[in-house]
């Protein structure tokens, strides 16, 4: 018996329907009649009869191999076009990305590339086979920072034992002032609304808000900038809301870590303030106990372990996406009028699970695959982040890696020390070169030199 639809060794339809005909099997073993099974499986009663007469007689559960015409291209060729096509940049001065018909294009140019002229669709075929859709994009979140765990748990802790007086404050900067220039059309049977794509710009604002996790309710002012006064006007606006002893916790980012903030929480908090000339500094007196006013940072590229963020999500969803505004007054109006709509009816508590369980280990991963494609867009800077934050896990968590992951990260690094040293050797900073050697140096000492036995995952 021969079927008319071939699946592609490996791909997942053949993985379905693999799975399919097993429950159809299984089913027919268990005394199933053949209608029940094909409303169960959502199946042609054909197709049930048919797969459980072979399931009975033996036979495998994978469709018998066509016939058909030889392929017209070799493997060799089929090769070549995936190479050609998936490269990082195609061969057009100025294209990034071309599509299927573009490939087309070139290999009728190039004939001597394939030896034959070859159709999108074909092509097509061929990175299907090898489960391969290089148009697809998606943005993801490198870890940056070297201490990203410890700060990450400590965070995470304030959320689990949450103190008295705990606020999520950040920044929701640029929010667009947006007119559609032509009326939206209410559905019509069967049909979404319509709203035109186009739309007139009337002006941002800025929105600096204060999210209480224990009961949800928010405190938020709009403002025309986020400079370093208008931070602490509202922040100071936030802490005379409460009593004048009354200790406060802030979750935010680093960014407000500079000069003008700190003497406004030593006045606030009524104690002596000296000038602090590094920002690592000035972040270590914010985030220590001897004032009333303790400010805990996030990890530098990591804003979504501040749950003021998830808050912006719910304004965006349900107040700013849907609706329309002439002018910025009105956006502001229609903010502060959600703000208060939101403490009144829908605040809640907002709680926190997310332990970091896996991140570890895809933090290496993530590294290793980086070094292994030895991209041209790693720079000095971001390789001395890796380098120092390999070596952390290495001294404090690497309990909690896979130990194949941490022994490719090892064996990569031997690999890769060419690739690691140029990166180094072509900085233009002085400084930083003599910082990414001063890490390098750190990486080969924790993680290549490392002696010890590997511990067990926990």
């Amino acid at each position: 018996m021969k079927h008319r639809l071939q699946p592609i060794p490996g791909h997942p339809l053949l993985k379905d329907r693999l799975q399919q005909r097993a429950v159809i099997g299984a089913l027919k073993s268990a005394g199933i009649d053949n209608k029940s099974i094909a409303i169960f499986t959502e199946t042609p009663p054909k197709t049930v009869f048919r797969w459980a007469c072979r399931i009975e007689e033996g036979k495998p559960l994978t469709d018998i191999q066509r016939s058909g015409r030889p392929r017209s291209f070799s493997e060799s060729a089929r090769l070549m076009t995936i190479a050609v096509y998936c490269q990082h940049s195609p061969p057009f001065p100025g294209v990034h990305r071309w599509s299927l018909r573009d490939a087309q294009a070139y290999f009728k140019d190039h004939p001597e590339t394939l030896g034959s002229p070859i159709g999108h669709a074909t092509i097509q075929r061929i990175l299907l086979e090898h489960a391969l859709r290089p148009h697809r994009r998606k943005y993801y979140l490198q870890i940056t920072d070297p201490d990203f765990f410890p700060k990450m748990e400590h965070v995470t802790a304030l959320y689990s034992d949450r103190p008295q007086n705990l606020y999520c404050f950040d920044e929701c900067t640029c929010i667009q002032a947006l007119k559609r220039l032509t009326p939206t059309l209410p559905p019509a049977s069967d049909q979404p609304v319509l709203e035109d794509f186009d739309y007139h710009r009337n002006g941002t604002t800025d929105l600096l808000a204060f999210l209480n996790p224990a009961t949800g309710k928010v405190y938020g002012q709009c403002t025309e900038n986020h400079n370093r006064h208008t931070l602490c006007q509202v922040f100071s606006s936030h802490v005379r809301m409460h009593p004048s002893d009354a200790v406060i916790h802030y979750i935010m980012d680093n960014l407000s870590a500079h000069y003008d903030f700190c003497r406004t929480v030593a006045e606030l908090s009524n104690v002596p303030y000296s000038s602090l000339k590094t920002g690592s500094k000035r972040r270590l007196w914010l985030q220590s106990p001897h004032k009333r006013i303790i400010v805990h940072f996030v990890p530098f590229h990591a804003s979504w372990l501040n749950m003021v963020e998830i808050w912006f999500g719910i304004l965006k969803s349900k107040c700013l996406k849907y609706d329309q505004f002439v002018s910025v007054d009105q956006l502001r109006q229609a903010i502060i009028a959600f703000i208060d709509t939101w403490n009144e009816f829908f605040a809640h508590p907002f709680s926190w699970s997310y332990t970091g369980a896996g991140l570890h280990g895809k933090a290496v991963r993530r590294f290793c695959r980086l070094l292994s494609i030895e991209t041209d867009q790693m720079d000095a800077k971001f390789l001395t982040s890796q380098l120092l934050l390999m070596s952390n896990l290495a001294e404090k968590y690497i309990r909690l890696i896979p130990q194949a992951d941490w022994l490719r990260l090892v064996h990569l690094a031997a690999e890769k020390d060419d690739y690691i040293t140029n990166i180094i050797e072509s900085d233009n900073r002085p400084r930083g070169k003599i910082k990414a050697r001063e890490a390098y140096d750190r990486f080969i000492e924790t993680v290549v030199n490392r002696t010890e036995p590997l511990p067990e995952v926990a």
